[in-house]
């Protein structure tokens, strides 16, 4: 076996073992970034592995004259194809059996992408890698192997021009990381998502590779080679434990794990670290199988947290990285190494090429298909297929409830400036207070009561709110402050997904907003808590309850699947409003019970509570309102603004 791994990394044992590094750094990460805070720059170090190996491949070719377009491509498609179809396969089955329709369909698309190369494209129009809805994406780290693949089709033509043309190779690569260089550091604090996933600003990690492969002639000195890979072990190890989610990423950062991953090969095989650490036997033999453990590992994870509905348990974490490099182990020797290395070289591209677009076929026809909902029995179809497109109109989406690229000038003027607020009611927060609009207006309306709205995405009603992906809440929070000034309602409501900001530093001025609102015009406060989180979807949960229960019943009521900080962010704001002497209203107790929390009002397709994590159909909405009549001063209010 050792023999086998010196001649697949010709004669480099400590470059597997960089690949052991690398993959285990971003599985562990993946499991749980507690453990392992930087573990995602694993995938910088294989890009500049991969950019050594393939230029190694290239230049030795070209200069024993046997350099053949063919001939490299097939070799990429032996290496690459075996192991991805497997694995997309079998993501494909198990999410006919434990994804609902629309997730289904996510996954089509995401097995198309992966096919053709292009999940890196796919993910930055759809999923940030470090946000709450990553981890259960099953094919979100082909995104780095599209990466790699777009580097395979432009690099190999441009470095055979260049040697044609006898220029410098060494001069056009630098200018290569050069300029890709620069790109990165721009795009990372502009366009960081972007930056994150697209080749522009990634290729020069693996040039960076590619320099090193061009230079190999150059060979350190033994004292040299040791303080290189000492250094270089040492670059590696601080990203690992210093950089983590919160950075931004790449950028200068990502100089820590690609240079450090440079001088250990600039090292060679023989500097102590390199021999005896990077390079021993058993981290060679986690390196050789390192590209199917990382196919595997997150499909596992991602379907593992799917169908838990939450977070895993320290043994299923465990168990599920030992599953995949076991699994590693297996797709190597039984089908990855056969289809390299044995007889069945000769058929096998032709063989991986049709299964590559025979899978990409099969992720086409679930998306055409509409995530087949049909899998499903016709009771819980309405679940699998569960979609609620009359939000748009119920929440007033981009006129009084604005899109995250809107801000204060977007509100139409029925929002608020045509209205008398002076015997009227003002409902300012973010979705989670727009939601509860179509409610409120079944109530003020035939009251004549007028109802304003002042809602944005994600922005809640804070005095200094800010975040990188909402620069505009603060101009929306202090327009929100101006119209209450304004139009000196009789009633403020005030709503939002609270447990979303409660880590947030500017959440601590709720208070002051709360009392600046008060000051300058606001007749009476409400203040209303959060509604249940459920996790990931209330559909999904019902669907997974029915599918689960022996009786196939969907349950009126569930106590699984929440948000375990729903109560404790409830309880946080009730006395917030205690020392404010304002009232406040616990939403979470008007859908709560000792028997769970309630999921739906009939058997119909619109009688859900929720219809997504937790924000509100239009019976949802009323049934909530309904619940802040009875059990608050609302409905004294109201009857006091109806008389007057």
């Amino acid at each position: 076996m050792h023999q086998q791994i010196e001649q697949f990394s010709k004669y480099r044992p400590d470059i597997d073992g960089l690949r052991a590094v690398a993959v285990l750094a971003v599985v562990i990460f993946h499991a749980e970034p507690s453990w392992l805070p930087g573990g995602f720059v694993g995938v910088d170090i294989f890009f500049v592995i991969s950019g050594f190996l393939i230029s190694s491949i290239i230049l030795e070719s070209i200069k024993l004259n046997r350099f053949s377009f063919r001939e490299f491509y097939a070799r990429r498609i032996r290496r690459i194809f075996p192991a991805l179809i497997l694995v997309l396969l079998s993501s494909w089955f198990t999410g006919w059996w434990v994804l609902t329709t629309d997730e289904f369909l996510s996954l089509g698309r995401q097995i198309v992408a992966g096919m053709a190369f292009l999940s890196n494209f796919h993910f930055w129009l759809t999923t940030d890698y470090f946000g709450a809805a990553a981890d259960i994406q099953p094919s979100l780290h082909l995104w780095s192997l599209g990466v790699e693949e777009q580097f395979y089709v432009l690099w190999p033509p441009l470095l055979i021009a260049a040697c044609r043309c006898k220029l410098s190779l060494a001069l056009v690569t630098c200018v290569l990381i050069l300029v890709s260089f620069s790109l990165n550091i721009w795009a990372t604090d502009a366009y960081r998502i972007q930056a994150f996933y697209l080749p522009y600003g990634r290729m020069w990690e693996l040039w960076l590779g590619s320099l090193l492969a061009i230079g190999s002639h150059v060979r350190p000195s033994r004292f040299s080679a040791n303080v290189c890979a000492c250094f270089g072990l040492a670059l590696i190890l601080a990203a690992l434990i210093c950089i983590d989610v919160t950075d931004q990423f790449p950028g200068w950062l990502a100089l820590l794990p690609t240079v450090g991953a440079a001088l250990i090969i600039f090292a060679g095989k023989d500097a102590i670290i390199n021999h005896y650490f990077v390079g021993n036997r058993w981290a060679a033999y986690i390196g050789l199988i390192s590209y199917p453990i990382y196919l595997w590992h997150w499909p596992l994870l991602a379907f593992a947290r799917i169908a838990i509905g939450g977070d895993l348990s320290l043994q299923l974490k465990v168990s599920i990285v030992a599953a995949s490099i076991g699994l590693g182990w297996v797709t190597y020797l039984l089908l990855e190494r056969p289809l390299r290395f044995g007889s069945l070289q000769g058929p096998a591209v032709g063989i991986l090429v049709a299964g590559g677009i025979l899978i990409a076929c099969l992720g086409a026809a679930t998306v055409a298909s509409g995530g087949l909902p049909g899998r499903f029995p016709a009771v819980v179809q309405d679940l699998a297929d569960y979609r609620y497109p009359q939000y748009e109109d119920q929440y007033r989406v981009s006129t009084c409830f604005l899109r995250p690229d809107q801000g204060p000038g977007d509100f139409a003027n029925a929002c608020a400036k045509d209205l008398d607020l002076s015997r009227g009611i003002l409902l300012w927060g973010d979705s989670h207070a727009a939601h509860l609009y179509s409610g409120l207006m079944k109530i003020a309306e035939p009251n004549g009561i007028p109802v304003a709205q002042l809602n944005s995405a994600s922005c809640p009603p804070v005095l200094g709110f800010n975040s990188s992906g909402r620069p505009n809440c603060p101009a929306l929070t202090e327009f929100g402050i101006s119209e209450i000034a304004r139009t000196k309602p009789a009633v403020v409501i005030i709503s939002a997904d609270w447990p979303k900001y409660a880590m947030n530093p500017a959440y601590s001025r709720l208070e002051e907003t709360i009392n600046r609102a008060r000051t300058i015009g606001a007749g009476r406060v409400l203040l209303i808590g959060p509604v249940p989180n459920w996790r990931p979807s209330l559909p999904k949960i019902l669907l997974d309850a029915y599918l689960s229960d022996p009786s196939h019943k969907v349950p009126y009521r569930l106590n699984s699947g929440l948000n375990d900080d729903i109560r404790k962010v409830d309880n946080d704001l009730r006395k917030r409003a205690e020392m404010l002497h304002i009232e406040y209203f616990s939403a979470f107790d008007a859908f709560c019970n000792l028997e769970g929390c309630l999921t739906r009002l009939g058997d119909g397709h619109d009688d859900l509570i929720a219809w997504d994590y937790g924000h509100l159909t239009l019976a949802g909405s009323i049934y909530l309102m309904n619940a802040i009549l009875d059990g608050s001063s609302l409905h004294r209010w109201i009857d006091a603004l109806k008389v007057s």
